[in-house]
């Protein structure tokens, strides 16, 4: 599997062999994670500023579904309107999760593949607490279980934290709106039947994404120990950068 990306690893794969003596691969692995974090954060702030915007047009998308309470085509095209007009994607982005994605399948190539573009893997020999970056927990030697172990702990501590983060945020935003609402004076609207059945769909998911965090620790039982790590650091500074994020946003936020 990524056989493909074998031309660019093979030059990574040299460096960290010459690296070794000095810094350790589990080491270049969580260092190779905050670079690329810390590249995408001005594309995350700028994704925060874009959800304040969508959250603050909230009182004028009632205005709207109540013009259009029975035609869902006229309030779909007045809604891009509104957004074209403010400049503000109708969408969150997720351009950071697909640029990890390569990153992402670059590590895992790089500690599982036996060859490197026709080379043997050095970094297969590389450890981590004297146990193999390349071993997963039900392969790995019964004295290494506890680095797994570990490491899922702490995703899971992570992934709790996540979910509670993504709920108490949520909670926010929906009471943000509701008061923007009420200070611009706007009732509730009627809902049509087929908005109503999208409100419902939109609660539920809601109540169902922040449990998304959790799939990180299905991740890290399954994959080698190298995935595994580029995994909790990138989730972990995650949670970090999103808590850092919506305080700047709150404080800098009308109101």
């Amino acid at each position: 599997m990524f056989a493909f990306l074998d031309p660019v690893l093979i030059h990574l794969h040299d460096l960290l062999a010459v690296l070794d003596p000095w810094v350790p691969a589990a080491l270049v692995v969580v260092l190779l994670t905050v670079a690329i974090r810390l590249a995408l954060h001005p594309m995350n702030r700028g994704m925060q500023r874009g959800t304040l915007r969508r959250r603050d047009l909230q009182p004028r998308l009632e205005k709207l579904r109540a013009e259009h309470p029975d035609d869902p085509q006229a309030l779909q095209r007045a809604t891009l309107d509104l957004y074209r007009e403010e400049g503000v994607s109708p969408l969150p982005g997720c351009l950071p999760i697909l640029i990890q994605l390569p990153v992402f399948s670059m590590v895992y190539r790089l500690f599982t593949a036996q060859e490197i573009d026709g080379q043997h893997n050095q970094l297969l020999d590389h450890t981590f607490l004297g146990t193999p970056m390349s071993d997963h927990l039900f392969t790995t030697g019964a004295g290494n279980h506890w680095v797994f172990l570990v490491l899922i702990g702490l995703t899971l501590v992570v992934a709790a934290f996540a979910a509670r983060q993504m709920r108490r945020h949520l909670a926010q935003d929906k009471a943000a709106a509701a008061a923007a609402r009420e200070a611009a004076g706007v009732p509730p609207a009627q809902l049509s039947d087929q908005q109503r059945i999208m409100q419902d769909s939109m609660e539920q998911m809601t109540k169902v994404l922040p449990l998304m965090s959790f799939l990180t620790v299905l991740a890290v039982v399954s994959l080698p120990l190298a995935a595994g790590l580029y995994l909790v650091t990138s989730s972990s500074w995650g949670l970090l950068e999103r808590a850092s994020l919506r305080r700047i946003g709150t404080s800098a936020s009308p109101g």
